[in-house]
């Protein structure tokens, strides 16, 4: 007994003794002069943050530091932020996977991104530029513009890599956003749609004037039509959409501020299926028509399918494929 509890004493010792990890946080750069006394501002208590949930998974978050630095350098980009770094350290696109899980799907999505597309556009994406895809003329004068870039910059970093945005002339008021990503499902490349969102509340009226402007064709139809036609230009016949159950930010869904996923996806024709939830079938083309609406859902098609031809690089199968046991779907 005595043995036993010298044992105890000692390990507790040992433990002691050691720096406390709130000890080493705290040695961090704390606030600066335009940030409330005693509180860090924001990128240092986000990089805070992200080395205590390192700790969970310190291999996952180690392996995916150095990818990720790796690729950056190899594309010219500068050096990935924060929330490019937490990524497989928090929920991430489908709420059921693990750390390994979260990290084998990015690491299968930059390796499908830098096979499908010019070594000049990854490193466009990871510079977090906007890459202009179509404008948009609306009946009433309106300018929109479409356009693709990283989601960390559109803060949708947790639900997938890519966004597709529609903002409105002047000042590039943002009315809608997608993010997604590319996957293994069923051991074939596939685009996962991770999230939808719209402006903030306050801007319900700019929404509504914006599809009365486009003759009564909604920003999120315009993204999700974007994000089909994406998926086509590449050769994928399906295009995958989280659901309410497996999206990573479930807790936020209030039926007063937010819509949900599986009632707009089965409106837009989305069928029940597949490991995220929601499968579209292919998008099929649009029979000439003088109408204004199919017009402009027909010049989105045309750019998106442009766009992708303009940024293409030689199709071939991914370096280093991941093994089934990570890089497929939940």
């Amino acid at each position: 007994m005595q043995l036993a509890l010298r044992r105890v004493a000692t390990r507790r010792s040992a433990f002691v003794s050691q720096p406390c990890l709130m000890t080493i946080v705290d040695r961090l750069p704390r606030a600066s002069a335009g940030a409330p006394r005693g509180q860090p501002p924001k990128p240092v208590k986000a990089f805070r943050a992200y080395l205590l949930r390192s700790l969970l998974a310190p291999v996952t978050a180690v392996r995916w530091k150095r990818y990720i630095y790796a690729l950056h350098r190899d594309v010219g980009a500068p050096a990935p932020p924060t929330r490019v770094l937490a990524k497989p350290v928090r929920r991430y696109l489908h709420r059921a996977l693990w750390p390994y899980q979260r990290l084998a799907m990015l690491l299968e999505h930059y390796r499908w991104l830098r096979t499908l597309f010019s070594r000049e556009f990854v490193g466009r994406i990871c510079s977090e530029e906007a890459l202009p895809v179509v404008a948009l003329h609306g009946r009433r004068g309106g300018e929109y513009d479409i356009f693709v870039i990283a989601s960390n910059v559109v803060y949708m970093q947790r639900e997938g890599e890519l966004a597709i945005c529609l903002a409105k002339r002047p000042g590039n008021m943002e009315l809608c956003r997608l993010s997604l990503c590319f996957a293994r499902v069923d051991n074939e490349p596939a685009v996962v749609v991770g999230g939808l969102q719209g402006p903030a509340s306050a801007y319900k009226r700019e929404v509504i004037d914006a599809t009365r402007d486009l003759y009564g064709l909604r920003p999120k139809d315009a993204a999700l039509l974007a994000a089909r036609a994406f998926a086509r230009a590449l050769g994928f016949d399906v295009l995958h959409a989280i659901c309410d159950a497996n999206h990573v930010l479930r807790r936020l869904q209030d039926r007063a501020k937010f819509s949900r996923y599986d009632d707009y996806w089965m409106e837009r024709g989305g069928k029940r299926g597949g490991p995220f939830g929601f499968v579209f079938g292919p998008l099929e083309a649009s029979p000439p028509s003088g109408d204004r609406r199919d017009a402009t859902k027909a010049a989105i098609v045309t750019a998106i399918e442009a766009f992708v031809a303009a940024h293409r690089a030689p199709l071939r199968p991914p370096e280093n494929p991941t093994s089934a046991r990570g890089a497929s779907a939940p």
